[in-house]
């Protein structure tokens, strides 16, 4: 079970690497130089954005929401103040293109877990496993730092509204799609289901971030196991 020093231990090691700077080529007039100056910004920008973004996350999983200020994580990327502004003038900027990567990546991590088990059927008794496997990264542990935040602020709701529209969408479509591969008889049962098991994980993750000992919560755990087999055998059946 992931402690928090241990989240961020893994993301940490998970860090993007910095691609090393081409030189230019001598190759052509000025403005030739000038386009191909202008192609590399864009690319220089985004290894920047992605630096800040993995230092922001390690930032929530290690000193929480309050803690990662901007201050904080241009000291772990060892970015200078006006990079850090050119790429997220506010916090809540950073927050805002933290958060969307940080589930993006999630909804990645789940689909390539997916993708490892070839049985249709298969797929749909271990979407619990799955599911809890993703809740455990460092990047869920800083989305659920962000989420408990919110309840606080109200720019920061509005944020989180807006991202997480076109997410979950996508979540529920491919719950949908994965249900009809295993040949589920209720489709929109399995969506409601689906929720209810990341909601619940989730919570879970939150009680073992204080005490990863905890064996009320790893007894829960195993019935909520129990209880998606169950669900698993009504939908897959007739």
């Amino acid at each position: 079970m992931l402690t928090n020093e241990g989240a961020a231990r893994l993301t940490r090691a998970g860090r993007w690497p910095l691609s090393a700077p081409s030189g230019q080529e001598a190759a052509g007039g000025m403005t030739e130089i000038k386009e191909r100056s202008g192609r590399k910004r864009p690319r220089r920008g985004e290894e920047t954005r992605r630096q800040l973004i993995d230092a922001c996350i390690d930032c929530l999983n290690e000193r929480g929401y309050a803690g990662t200020s901007i201050e904080a994580v241009m000291a772990k990327a060892g970015i200078s103040r006006g990079s850090v502004l050119n790429q997220f003038p506010t916090r809540l900027d950073l927050m805002t293109a933290t958060i969307e990567a940080a589930m993006r990546a999630m909804m990645a991590d789940t689909r390539a877990r997916f993708e490892r088990i070839a049985d249709p059927v298969e797929r749909l008794r271990r979407l619990c496993d799955v599911y809890w496997e993703t809740q455990s990264l460092p990047r869920s542990v800083a989305v659920t730092e962000v989420l408990l935040a919110a309840r606080w602020d109200t720019d920061l709701a509005a944020m989180l509204g807006r991202v997480t529209k076109d997410i979950e969408i996508e979540l529920d479509t491919e719950t949908r799609r994965r249900g009809e591969e295993a040949g589920v008889n209720d489709p929109e049962a399995l969506v409601v289901h689906a929720r209810m098991l990341i909601l619940s994980l989730r919570g879970m993750t939150l009680e073992l971030m204080f005490d990863p000992d905890r064996q009320i919560i790893h007894h829960a755990l195993e019935e909520i196991r129990a209880s998606h087999q169950a669900f698993c055998d009504r939908v897959l059946s007739g």
